[in-house]
Order: C-alpha cells, then structure tokens, then sequence
C-alpha cells in the first residue's frame, strides 16, 4: 500500500533529528580539516570528504567539477603608529594590493559626501580612517561605493573601522558583486578594530602618522564544486538545486559561514537517499545537490557552474541556497524573483508549520543564489538572520571565532527536515504547474548593472 504525504514527511522528519550526522560532518569540515580558503589544501579535502559521503549515501554520480580562479594570499599586515610604535590591529580586505607607505592619518567619519568634503585638502597622499557601518539617519552608502570616493579624493590608503568589539576585526570585500566580478581594487584597505580604530581617531586629531605594509600576491588554482543527484521518477529531464558554498575565508573553520549551510545539504542529501532505498518513495524531479567553491571571492564556483551547464543542459527549475543557517531559526524563504510566490506558499501552506514565501525587492547580490538569478533561473534564500535578527551569541562572519561551538544543531536538524520535506513537495509539482519567469536574464543583468553601489533592503 503506497505511504500517505504525512506518513513520509514524518519517516523524514525522524530520520533528520534521530539518524542525524550533522556533528559528524561539522567536526570533520571545522576541527579536522578547518580553514578552506579557495584553492587549498583545505577546500580539496573538504570536497573529497563530502563526494565520498555522497557516495556512502547513495546518492547518484557523486563528482567533482573543476574550474580555475584567479586568488589571493597575504602575510600579516603590520600598522603601526609612527610617534610611539604602537602597533594597530590590521587585517587587509579580500583581494588587497601589496603596499608600504607612511602617510598622515585624516579622519572622514563614516566616508559619506559631507565627510570628505570637509576634508578634502587633508586627504591626497593620506591614510584615510573610516567606518565600516552605515552612518545613521542619512541616505544608505555601500562601503564599497565610499572607497571608490576615497580613491578619487585621493587618498593613499584606509583604515576601516569594524563595528565589533573586543577588538574583532573580519575579512572585507571593496567590491559590489553586481558590478561583476574582478571590479578591482579602488585603493589599498585595511581593517582595523573598534577599539583601535577610537585610538587611530585620536591620533588623526593629534596631527599623527601611520606606517602601513600589506605583502600580498595574487595567484591562479583550481577549485572545486560538489555535485551529487537524485534521479527523478516521473520527469527525470528536470531538476531543481539545492546548494550551499564550503568555502571559507583564510584562517576560519567557518563554523556559521558556511559548514552550517553545508552540512544541512549533506543531510539532506542523506534523509531522501535513506527514503528512496528504505521505503522506495523518489522524487519526481531529480533533486540536485551542490556545494560550490570560492563563494567568497565573488561567487566564483556558482558562477562556473552556470556557465558550465547551462546552456548545453535545460534550465533547472529552481535553486534553493543555504547560507548561514546557524544564526536564526528558519522562517520560510526569501524569492530573488516573485513568480514562484503563490505556488510557494501553498506548499508551507499544506505542510502547516506556519512558514512564509516572501520576495526580494531585488537579487542579493552576496550570495550564490545570485549567480543563478543573473541567468534567470528562479532561485530563494532561506529566511532567516538577515529578515528577522541573530542569535546574539553567534555574530561572528569571515573571522577566526567562527568556530564549531557557534552552532546549533538541534536547529540545523530542523533546517535539515524542513528543506528535505519542501524539496520533496517541490519534486512531485507537475512541469506546467510551474510558472515561467517573465524576465529576461539579459534585463536581470542590466538592472544588476544599474543597481551596482546602491543599498539592497534585507528586511
């Protein structure tokens, strides 16, 4: 007698919380093999680590796909304060020139218009100090955006003040993911923490300098996407996405950012394998499941990927991204386009946990969903942090504290149920009940392109 829905989402809601291998794989990724900056050492262990658990699953034609990338290492950044040798905490951004200078310190504020036009005949030549946050009440900057106005003034290099305390300071980026990737580096920059960025402030009003050197080199490697399949019984030539990126920045296990998101694609990966041999019930469409490399260079593996498949293969239906998991429980997910809304919903709907479709105002660009939507595949994040708050022990992102024990499985096993349950639903949806994407991916492009430096609403 064939199972009711009920009767398989509770075998997948059981197996997801009692048959759970989620600590088995955040020990693995975080404390044995750790960092997994893209290409390394790391990022090649990781992948193999999770192929083979594909493989052990039985999951079909568990693989590896390659491509190469331009990358990025650097030695210890040395600040230090001319007068009286202090050294400043100092952490280059992501893809930072080599540089050594000794330079005046200005202090501009939060970089905003007003700010550098008050100290317009300080800043050439000069080591400018900036916050990293927005500057409250006023219209929203990116930071990448009042870099490029730094540069213009003339500034030789900045200090970026982190908002953390304790002096926490976190890997950077000074580009716009929308302006496409490799937009440069407007001028050499540097993070610093709160705590030190107060004492650079006090200098900078002393009429004090700074001595600034970053050793850094750009390289070419190899990196990897993680691809593995569940076949699809009744439109087998249909696919939908369920990934995540396993990569992390230089010297973090990325406990949150994102062992989190890949751990809860391995498991998911896991449970609809178990039910498809333990109880024989498929997905209607194959289930695809991806961790990409190089995510936070630019989304750089999930952009292989797209222009690597498609199009010599069909366009996947849809694309559900897993990032950052670990800070809030799930909500729902969060459309890069609205056309999916309705059918969305009335799947949360059936399954009756309360969860909720929304749209976003317009494709995040920080994330590998992204990729996706610029070539018009529909796509969605899980709704979670950036909509509804962290958990405030786990504000950690792109630095070393990033650890294991910011994690929380018991809601990871709940991600994990939810998203294996939903994926399942989305699977046996008929190929016409499906509604096709009214934009085009050139017009998606060139909108990306136009919006490039202007502030995307999160919440």
């Amino acid at each position: 007698m064939a199972l009711s829905q009920a009767e398989i989402e509770r075998w997948i809601v059981g197996e997801s919380w009692v048959g759970s291998k989620l600590n088995d794989h955040l020990r693995e990724l975080c404390d044995v093999i750790g960092p997994r900056w893209s290409p390394s050492g790391g990022e090649r262990r990781a992948v193999e680590y999770i192929r083979d658990r594909m493989a052990e699953y039985g999951l079909d034609d568990p693989r590896l796909d390659e491509f190469e990338i331009d990358s990025w290492e650097h030695e210890p950044a040395i600040a230090r304060a001319v007068e009286d040798g202090t050294e400043i905490d100092a952490l280059p951004f992501l893809s930072c020139p080599p540089t050594g200078l000794t330079a005046p310190l200005v202090d501009v504020g939060f970089g905003t218009p007003h700010a550098l036009e008050a100290a317009k005949d300080r800043l050439p030549g000069a080591i400018a100090v900036v916050n990293a946050a927005l500057e409250p009440f006023t219209e929203p900057v990116t930071l990448p955006t009042r870099l490029k106005a730094l540069a213009a003034a003339g500034a030789a290099a900045a200090m970026v003040v982190d908002a953390k305390t304790g002096r926490r300071v976190e890997y950077h980026s000074t580009n716009d993911f929308r302006e496409g990737h490799g937009a440069g580096h407007p001028l050499p920059t540097v993070g610093t923490s709160r705590e030190h960025g107060a004492l650079l402030r006090r200098q900078a009003a002393d009429g004090k300098s700074l001595s600034l050197r970053v050793d850094s080199r750009s390289y070419t490697g190899t990196s990897f996407n993680a691809v593995a399949d569940l076949a699809g019984e009744k439109w087998p030539d249909e696919v939908i996405l369920l990934t995540a990126h396993h990569d992390t920045l230089p010297h973090t296990p990325g406990g949150n950012d994102n062992t989190s998101g890949t751990i809860v694609i391995m498991e998911i990966a896991r449970v609809l394998a178990a039910l498809r041999r333990e109880l024989g019930v498929r997905p209607g469409c194959g289930l695809r499941f991806i961790t990409f490399g190089a995510e936070e260079q630019g989304l750089l593996g999930s952009k292989a990927y797209v222009e690597q498949h498609y199009g010599p293969e069909p366009l996947p239906r849809f694309c559900l991204n897993a990032d950052e998991l670990s800070t809030a429980p799930v909500s729902g997910i969060a459309l890069l386009f609205p056309h999916l809304r309705a059918l969305m919903q009335r799947e949360f709907d059936a399954m009756g946990d309360g969860m909720r479709c929304q749209v976003m105002a317009e494709p995040d660009p920080t994330t590998d969903s992204f990729s996706f939507a610029l070539a018009g595949i529909p796509a969605a994040i899980l709704w979670r942090w950036r909509f509804i708050g962290r958990h405030p022990d786990s504000d950690f992102h792109h630095e070393a504290p990033d650890t294991p024990d910011k994690v929380r499985i018991r809601e990871l096993k709940e991600y994990a149920g939810f998203m294996a349950r939903l994926a399942l639903r989305l699977s046996q949806v008929p190929p016409e009940e499906w509604p096709e994407n009214p934009l085009r991916a050139d017009d998606i492009r060139a909108q990306a392109r136009e919006r490039a430096g202007t502030f995307i609403r999160t919440m």
